[in-house]
């Protein structure tokens, strides 16, 4: 049996018909991100803020060796990542879930260098970097057909 170009265009469309429950999934991993994203910026200002804080010298940290640093880094990709939450859940457009998904990596592996100084909350903030990682992966594309 020969498809026409119309029938192929309906069959692939109705196999990438979404539900609103995945869609809803998309939606969340850009507040979530939005979330996150607040919590990252407010994780930064406390670290240029208040060093005695935290609970490691830093000198035992990873990476940087100074709070003012990782101040910086957990600011500014704190902005980045709620600046592309806020462009998900406002219109689901592609730049912002692609860079959603390259923010919350790179919020992985930099808050992995963190554990040493805040334990609970950067592994709160992996999870939910995982979290998005996955709503926004598998179920991103759906926000477009809504």
């Amino acid at each position: 049996m020969v498809r026409t170009g119309g029938e192929t265009e309906r069959h692939a469309s109705s196999l990438r018909s979404s539900s609103r429950a995945w869609q809803g999934w998309a939606f969340f991993g850009g507040g979530v991100m939005a979330l996150l994203g607040m919590f990252w910026a407010g994780l930064g200002l406390v670290a240029l803020s208040d060093e005695q804080y935290f609970t490691v010298r830093t000198n035992e940290l990873l990476a940087l060796h100074s709070y003012v640093s990782w101040g910086w880094v957990h600011l500014v990709g704190g902005l980045l990542s709620l600046a592309a939450g806020v462009g998900i859940l406002w219109g689901g457009h592609r730049w912002a879930r692609l860079a959603g998904i390259v923010v919350v990596g790179l919020s992985a592996v930099v808050n992995l260098g963190f554990l040493a100084a805040a334990p609970v909350w950067t592994t709160l903030v992996i999870a939910l970097d995982l979290v998005m990682i996955l709503a926004l992966t598998v179920h991103g594309r759906e926000i477009e057909e809504r």
